[in-house]
């Protein structure tokens, strides 16, 4: 039986297995003197880390309502990394060949080095990746809800008090999580081998639990895709949300969004540009990750189908987001239900933690660093105080940015779906495209301009 105490303890268990992947990694690396064998696979896993909560709930739910609209989030992607293969090689070098370790760098540095425009990119980067990490709050708190009510499906109810709200307790484990991952050391080239082998790990993990809750769904529940296909068929309202109607402006546009977000992502960026040994490693994600991105998304149609036919015309209210949860547990697959959680907590899980290192890393270095070697830093103190105090301010800073993540779900309300929350990320840090691109293929690009 699925009681709140089974949950909870299920979830640390897998975290504290991420944690200890991460250890072993960072050991194995500094033992070594050299990075972790296979890193060609681990990179490419890790860039997956662009699949987050709004991959593993919220694409479904886009699908639930507006049929194949989820489709483009992964067309940009899948096309930088193929067709686009060659700007993202150059941004590799540019990076490798400046030390960059976080955009806020790379823009700089593409700009006269300028300490203010760090500082300023900062600012916007943390402000627009706020919704972004609301979501994942919000996703691992309603299917947390949804799943403490097992074998019942039972929509969470709104007007909780902030206190009293599940996803305080989310945002305050994974500052935690966020911490003990990311702030063990300082490093100057900005590297976590352990992390990134850790993150690499839950993008296996999600996307086996995905696929398990795709198999089942179709081939156990119903008979198979044509079985699916004819069902749906037959009922007018949802074959009208599949007819083959695609609205050119809106593929166009949130294809262009999620090319330019797969690199301007602090995230992203982190893990594409500043985690990058050698070119090797590029030319595997250039197969490897759109390979990913492509099986995570075979079942997404299949799931939205079944999560129609069984809870559209029951009266059941059941958010569409939570399909990919609550169809295993129509079914009592108490297992798999269970699995698919985890496969959820994970894909929010990596995201907050490389997007918190990456905006901590961003602060600390772009916003305190320089202000604190202006006016506080005196010839007294050592190297070691400098680093020790690094860390608490990305300690603070992490503690910070999921809070105000908190603030932001509170303030905009649960009744949001995931993908359009993601959206306005994506349009937030889109804004550091022209910069980029600009920077690099355009000479007269000026600081000013």
């Amino acid at each position: 039986m699925l009681t709140n105490w089974t949950i909870l303890a299920a979830s640390l268990i897998y975290i504290g297995v991420l944690f200890a992947i991460a250890s072993w990694g960072d050991r194995t690396a500094q033992r070594y003197g050299s990075r972790i064998r296979a890193k060609p696979v681990i990179y490419a896993l890790s860039l997956a880390v662009y699949c987050t909560s709004w991959t593993f709930y919220g694409s479904v739910g886009l699908a639930s309502s507006s049929g194949y609209d989820f489709i483009p989030v992964y067309l940009g992607p899948i096309l930088l990394f193929t067709a686009g293969y060659f700007v993202l090689r150059k941004i590799v070098r540019i990076g490798k060949a400046e030390n960059i370790t976080t955009i806020a760098d790379f823009i700089a540095a593409r700009f006269g080095k300028s300490q203010v425009l760090a500082a300023v990119v900062t600012l916007i980067v943390v402000i627009g990746i706020l919704p972004y990490i609301a979501l994942q709050l919000k996703a691992v708190s309603t299917s947390f809800n949804v799943l403490v009510s097992y074998p019942e499906i039972i929509m969470p109810a709104g007007g909780t008090a902030w206190w009293a709200d599940t996803a305080l307790v989310v945002a305050l484990l994974m500052a935690v999580f966020s911490i003990m991952f990311g702030t063990r050391n300082i490093d100057a080239t900005e590297h976590h081998q352990g992390m990134m082998l850790a993150i690499a790990f839950e993008s296996i993990v999600k996307l086996v639990a995905f696929l398990a809750a795709g198999i089942f769904v179709t081939f156990y529940m119903f008979e198979g895709f044509g079985d699916l296909a004819a069902r749906a068929g037959a009922v007018d309202r949802i074959a009208d949300r599949f007819a083959v109607d695609i609205h050119v402006s809106k593929w166009v546009t949130i294809t262009l969004l999620s090319l330019m977000a797969i690199i301007c992502l602090p995230r992203q960026f982190h893990v594409a540009v500043v985690e990058n040994a050698d070119e090797g490693e590029l030319k595997t994600a250039a197969w490897l990750f759109p390979t990913y991105l492509v099986l995570i998304n075979i079942f997404v149609i299949p799931i939205a189908l079944a999560g129609l036919l069984m809870f559209d015309g029951r009266g059941a209210g059941v958010d569409a987001d939570t399909f990919v949860l609550t169809l295993p547990m129509l079914a009592q697959q108490e297992t798999l239900t269970l699995f698919v959680f985890i496969g959820g907590l994970s894909a929010a899980t990596g995201m907050v933690i490389v997007a918190t290192v990456a905006l901590a890393t961003m602060i600390s270095n772009d916003v305190f660093t320089p202000l604190y070697l202006r006016y506080w830093y005196g010839d007294a103190r050592s190297d070691a105080d400098v680093g020790a105090t690094l860390l608490n301010v990305r300690r603070i800073a992490m503690t910070a940015i999921l809070l105000l993540a908190f603030a932001y779900y509170r303030v905009a309300g649960d009744g949001q779906a995931l993908a359009s929350i993601g959206l306005i990320s994506f349009a937030g840090v889109a804004q550091f495209a022209p910069a980029i691109f600009g920077g690099i293929f355009w000479a007269r690009a000026t600081r000013v301009g």
